[in-house]
């Protein structure tokens, strides 16, 4: 009888087992593609005002990085190359969102320049685009002209600039 007793807990701990494995797993596997973003109203690290209001009409790509991330630093010259490939198009805003306080993200980007509009003390709005149970970084999204969250890929990727620049050219093209 004691073990039928036993059974019957160790049948019960491995369904409760099972749901929350499934569920962490769940959790972190989300994405916010097809969401819309927040909005929001930041300065960035030289002064401009950005206003998501401002930017409903334009694709946004968007980098959630820390200075003490190694593969956010390792990928910046590749969002470099794909900023520049898009610098004459208006209607397209790069916008880097940094964990720490401005004084530690200057003294990185003096290191490593990072040609995105740079947004100091970002936690607050970037724990809102946050895709999994913990935070991971680098974070890479895109958002179409509706402020919808189109594409979205955490933990670096190993060709960035063709991931992000393949999905900014698809919307280009939807758009005309």
């Amino acid at each position: 009888m004691k073990h039928s007793n036993f059974s019957g807990v160790t049948k019960g701990m491995k369904y409760y087992f099972l749901i929350i494995i499934g569920l962490l797993l769940l959790g972190s596997s989300c994405s916010n593609v097809g969401d819309t973003a927040p909005s929001f109203k930041l300065k960035t690290a030289d002064g401009y005002l950005l206003n998501s209001n401002n930017l409903k009409d334009k694709i946004v790509v968007v980098n959630v990085w820390a200075t003490w991330c190694p593969t956010c630093i390792q990928e910046i010259p590749a969002l470099n190359r794909l900023q520049a490939k898009y610098a004459e198009d208006t209607s397209i805003v790069f916008i880097g969102f940094c964990e720490e306080g401005a004084n530690d993200m200057n003294q990185v980007l003096k290191r490593f320049p990072f040609n995105y509009h740079q947004v100091a003390n970002a936690g607050k709005y970037s724990d809102q685009l946050q895709t999994r149970v913990v935070k991971t970084f680098p974070q890479n999204l895109i958002i179409n002209n509706k402020f919808e969250i189109v594409f979205e890929v955490s933990d670096g990727s190993f060709n960035i600039f063709r991931s992000l620049d393949e999905k900014i050219t698809e919307l280009i093209n939807n758009r005309e």
